[in-house]
């Protein structure tokens, strides 16, 4: 009986149709494509990150440490071993040469990401080759911009709310506030670059509160999803002793694979939550279900 009254409700019929959705728009090949790309920029986009660092006061210890919530380990001491190795002389070559990298290699994974929404909402790519490059570009630029103001929300805004919480004679309880805050920020950032993602890479015109939702989502699953992964690894799985000594990079790949279905599982969302709510005719229609 509890079984049918599931089966009726609306919750049910709405995951059955995503489902439905995510199988038809094959949505775990087209993570793997842009895992591809991902892995071939993660590495020169950590390098312009860190060398930019490396020209503030900020620490690079800050991103790693911040990484080391959401990585495996074994993943975060291979980045670390690789990336602090490189950027020890301070280049500005390699500072050049990482950006470009990051951002060609990047941008095919941004322009997969745009065939994927576009899938999703039934919307066939009418920008020209220029133009579509012009807004992967853009859109990894701007996402680069967001990591590097994360970084430094997390240093200044520490020392700013240490000084308004000493004007209004409260330190006692900065550090309980802070320890909050410290994680909400970077949660914001994402939450705020998604919606970003969202409204630009479709080929249609879309507003933000039209993409909310699936940016809510990836970002409240992305962060369960990579706390759990990482703790999996960590603690039960053995990349290591089956993969020897590439096993962290097994785990990056795993990572990576998993936050890109999650992004697209975003898009599909805000797709599916559009055609529920379409109601304007001479707005372009969405793909049904």
């Amino acid at each position: 009986m509890r079984l049918e009254k599931l089966r009726q409700s609306k919750a049910y019929e709405y995951t059955k149709k995503l489902l439905a959705r995510l199988k038809e728009d094959a949505l775990p090949d087209l993570s793997a494509q842009i895992t591809y790309y991902l892995i071939l920029s993660f590495f020169p986009f950590l390098l312009f990150i860190i060398n930019i660092i490396s020209y503030t006061s900020l620490s690079q210890d800050i991103l790693f440490a911040n990484f080391s919530t959401f990585l495996p380990s074994e993943t975060g001491e291979l980045l670390k071993k690789i990336l602090v190795h490189t950027v020890e002389a301070k280049s500005a070559f390699i500072l050049v040469l990482s950006l470009l990298a990051a951002l060609w290699s990047s941008s095919r994974g941004i322009a997969a990401i745009m065939k994927g929404v576009n899938k999703a909402y039934g919307s066939n790519e009418k920008r020209g080759f220029i133009k579509l490059r012009a807004t992967a570009l853009f859109a990894t630029f701007g996402f680069s911009l967001l990591i590097i103001t994360a970084l430094f929300s997390l240093v200044l805004g520490e020392v700013i709310g240490k000084y308004i919480f000493g004007l209004i004679h409260a330190q006692s309880i900065f550090p309980i506030v802070w320890s909050i805050s410290r994680y909400i920020i970077p949660l914001l950032l994402m939450f705020v670059s998604l919606m970003l993602l969202y409204t630009v890479l479709p080929d249609r015109k879309l507003t933000f509160k039209e993409v909310w939702p699936g940016a809510l989502f990836a970002t409240l699953t992305w962060i369960i999803a990579s706390v759990l992964f990482s703790f999996y690894v960590n603690n039960f799985a053995a990349y290591e002793k089956v993969y020897g000594s590439i096993g962290g990079v097994i785990a990056l790949l795993v990572w990576l694979y998993t936050s890109t279905l999650i992004i697209l599982l975003g898009g599909e969302i805000n797709a599916f939550h559009l055609y529920l709510h379409h109601e304007d005719p001479e707005e372009e229609p969405v793909r049904k279900p």
